[in-house]
């Protein structure tokens, strides 16, 4: 059956250490569902998929990436990732067999609503509108378009919520990997040194 297999990583919605390198390999016709069922319990550790591919058989694929790691195994579908390597063996592996490499943010499903928060500031203070969203000492410079999604002008890409911005654009671009914490408020962003509130 055609799907989608994934590799994914707990991780620390504080970002803090977690203390285990392991990562699950699984398929999934409906990744973006997996991701959001491993995420249900309120808790500090969530988790998260780092790479997903498009293929023709998933289950033939499962079980030849389980085999071949299969000393690597710690649990189920998890298996040690103590070298950082298994991702881009995961990818090299994908690659080789010919699978489709996907962007989990584009299966999620996008909105064409226009946040109204968004639309406020917009009228109130006019577009394009130069703000600024600090992170970790950083400032990273953001426009509000006219069309009221936010720009994060390093990357090029548009987010329609703050949310968005932060974990697909800032902490990507910052960490190589998205977040999946953020803040969905206005507050976090500077406005002529002044803070923008909800």
């Amino acid at each position: 059956m055609e799907g989608y297999i994934y590799i994914g990583e707990h991780y620390d919605v504080l970002e803090r250490k977690v203390g285990i390198s392991d990562k699950k390999i699984g398929q999934s016709i409906d990744p973006v569902s997996r991701e959001n069922s491993l995420n249900r319990t309120k808790s500090p550790v969530g988790y998260r998929i780092l790479e997903v591919f498009f293929v023709d058989n998933m289950d033939k694929v499962e079980n030849l990436l389980h085999a071949i790691l299969n000393s690597r195994n710690t649990e189920g579908e998890w298996f040690r990732d103590d070298e950082d390597t298994l991702v881009s063996e995961f990818v090299e592996f994908m690659s080789i067999y010919d699978a489709t490499r996907c962007d989990i943010e584009e299966l999620k499903p996008t909105t064409l609503e226009t946040d109204d928060r968004l639309k406020s500031i917009g009228e109130k203070y006019g577009t394009p509108l130069n703000l600024i969203r600090p992170y970790k000492g950083l400032d990273y410079e953001v426009i509000l378009t006219s069309s009221f999604f936010l720009k994060l002008v390093i990357t090029g890409e548009e987010f329609d919520t703050p949310n968005k911005l932060y974990n697909n654009g800032i902490v990507k671009h910052n960490k190589g990997v998205r977040g999946n914490s953020g803040t969905n408020h206005l507050s976090q962003f500077r406005l002529n040194g002044k803070s923008l509130i909800d």
